[in-house]
């Protein structure tokens, strides 16, 4: 006979230290591209949450997140990678008044950070909405008071970002003329729709997650 091992202990420890480092290492981060990648880890921190619950809930909640996170994740890193093609740099300082500059990437990669975040009318909302459910109704209240604070760390930085773009002054080194193409604006707008049209319609995502677990 198998020892028993204490799995469902395992997950909750592993999903809360997976969100702390995270959502803390990001905070720290001047880089957008580092940024990011470290609140990929604390997404993972969330996602390890749900299968933490060890039932159906739990899995529709991690299929859910994970699909509207692959969107969000995917703008977010692509929108940074375009403007570092303009601006010829990662850093949040060189993203001052860039949101006056590019404002189509500017309010594509705030679409995308309010998502991340988990705010509403987008589709991250959604995600950390059958999340929190999942917990609740496995009764797993601390976990999900947990998950809850540090979505609070991540408003901080994903924020910020923002802050920097719109309510800071520019360079006026830098040329005004920096506007997207075509080709890219339609890729970017390809993930950036889907956000917020799941934000408000979410029934279709729903039921293709309910229709995957049967």
């Amino acid at each position: 006979m198998l020892p028993y091992f204490p799995w469902k202990e395992f997950l909750v420890y592993l999903s809360i230290l997976t969100m702390i480092v995270g959502n803390f290492t990001a905070l720290w981060q001047d880089n957008l591209k580092r940024m990011l990648a470290y609140s990929s880890i604390a997404h993972a921190g969330y996602l390890l949450a749900a299968l933490a619950v060890l039932s159906n809930n739990g899995l529709l909640a991690i299929l859910i997140y994970f699909a509207i996170y692959m969107l969000m994740n995917l703008g977010a890193f692509l929108v940074v990678i375009l403007i570092q093609n303009k601006i010829k740099s990662e850093n949040i300082d060189d993203y001052n008044g860039l949101g006056y500059k590019l404002p189509f990437y500017g309010v594509c990669l705030g679409i995308f950070l309010v998502s991340l975040t988990g705010l509403p009318p987008t589709a991250g909302f959604i995600g950390k909405m059958y999340l929190f459910m999942a917990l609740v109704e496995a009764k797993m209240i601390g976990l999900a008071v947990i998950a809850l604070l540090n979505s609070v760390v991540s408003l901080y930085y994903y924020i910020r970002v923002l802050k920097h773009m719109y309510l800071m002054k520019g360079n006026e080194d830098k040329p005004n003329d920096m506007e997207a193409g075509f080709a890219n604006k339609v890729l970017v707008l390809s993930l950036a729709a889907p956000i917020l049209i799941f934000g408000i319609y979410f029934t279709p995502i729903v039921e293709w997650a309910k229709a995957a677990l049967r």
